[in-house]
């Protein structure tokens, strides 16, 4: 295998597992601070839910940071 195509391939395997860890922690991070403060309060479904959506917002946001220096800003079109 030439040594550009092993370069590619780690590259993609190192932006796939940051992309992963983004949204999974985001979304793990949100289900533990929600059930902690539901434990703590004792609202239940209440919190989790809120922090669930706020990890998966979180989580998409840091995706997109991620793969921004992939996407170009437009300027080649010019």
């Amino acid at each position: 295998m030439p040594k550009q195509k092993t370069t590619n391939l780690w590259k993609t395997a190192g932006l796939v597992s940051m992309i992963s860890s983004c949204l999974v922690g985001g979304v793990v991070g949100g289900l533990f601070l929600g059930l902690w403060l539901d434990r703590k309060l004792g609202t239940m479904p209440l919190f989790l839910i809120i922090f669930l959506f706020i990890g998966l917002l979180t989580g998409c946001y840091g995706m997109y940071k991620v793969i921004q220096p992939f996407l170009g800003d437009g300027d080649d079109d010019r």
